[in-house]
């Protein structure tokens, strides 16, 4: 059960689903204008390594940070790279 993202090929709209099966890419349609006109991106792997705790999510090395939340603890992790608007 992939989460793919795709671009709206009309609005510039970048948004992610998951898919439960292939069969599914055919109904896909833009979250923001619902054109079906959308292309699947190439999305980088989110792959973690080191452990440089306390870095600034803009920086060129992974780092994660946790926080209290309701249901305990809750880990962010902060890739490099692309960034979503």
């Amino acid at each position: 059960m992939p989460i793919y993202e795709f671009q709206c090929r009309s609005c510039g709209y970048v948004f992610e689903l998951l898919l439960m099966s292939k069969e599914e890419m055919g109904d896909v349609r833009c979250a923001k204008c619902s054109s079906p006109d959308v292309g699947k991106l190439m999305s980088a792997a989110n792959i973690a390594s080191g452990q440089s705790k306390g870095t600034s999510p803009s920086s060129s090395t992974p780092s994660y940070t946790t926080n209290q939340c309701q249901s305990g603890s809750c880990t962010q992790i902060n890739l490099p790279g692309h960034t979503k608007s």
